[in-house]
């Protein structure tokens, strides 16, 4: 791998960031509900702080650095969020919610944003793994809808460790995209459990 940052880079790890923030928020709900689950994910999977790239980053083994970050935000949100409904399974009402806003709050879509503007959005902020995954695909595209396909889940294995169900990751997923496409004119749907489509309202 090159010593060298590219746009791909910060891109990615835009998207660890972004996690990493919905991360905080569940456990800063966990906090309001007596549960002391911060310290010792830190302790397993790194704290809450994610410097500016370069600052962080092993230049010498970039791919291999950020496939550990994403494995690192993929765990604590899983454990975080099982841990949570395992105590009080109605809270994913606040959990939905917290995808949601972070979802608009990530969002630079607004009434004029295209429908390819809309499905390059979500790819730029929801976290898939590394890019040589390849884990969405259109399917069909044109300026009033586009339909796509999940082929391979890269979330699963995180969700078995924390014994946790994979659905319930793309459950709060739809919310975030929901939040996400709120500043447009657009809407979600999903169409089964690996197809998904966006058009204009």
């Amino acid at each position: 791998m090159s010593a060298f940052l590219g746009p791909i880079h910060f891109w990615l790890y835009n998207k660890i960031k972004i996690q990493n923030d919905i991360v905080e928020d569940i456990l800063d709900l966990s906090e309001n509900m007596g549960l002391d689950l911060r310290k010792g994910l830190y302790e397993k999977y790194g704290d809450g702080d994610l410097k500016t790239l370069d600052e962080v980053i092993d230049v010498g083994n970039i791919h291999g650095w950020l496939q550990n970050q994403i494995s690192m935000v993929e765990y604590k949100l899983a454990f975080a969020v099982t841990e949570v409904l395992s105590k009080n399974p109605e809270k994913i009402e606040d959990i939905e919610e917290i995808f949601k806003r972070n979802g608009a709050e990530h969002s630079t879509l607004s009434n004029e944003s295209t429908i390819e503007e809309a499905f390059k959005a979500i790819n730029d902020t929801l976290l898939d793994g590394m890019p040589c995954d390849h884990v969405n695909a259109i399917v069909n595209q044109d300026e009033n809808e586009a339909v796509w396909k999940r082929y391979e889940c890269v979330h699963s294995k995180f969700w078995d460790a924390a014994k946790g169900e994979v659905s319930t990751y793309y459950t709060l997923r739809d919310e975030f995209i929901e939040g996400l496409l709120s500043t447009a004119n657009i809407n979600y749907e999903k169409l089964d459990d690996t197809t998904y489509k966006i058009s204009r309202g």
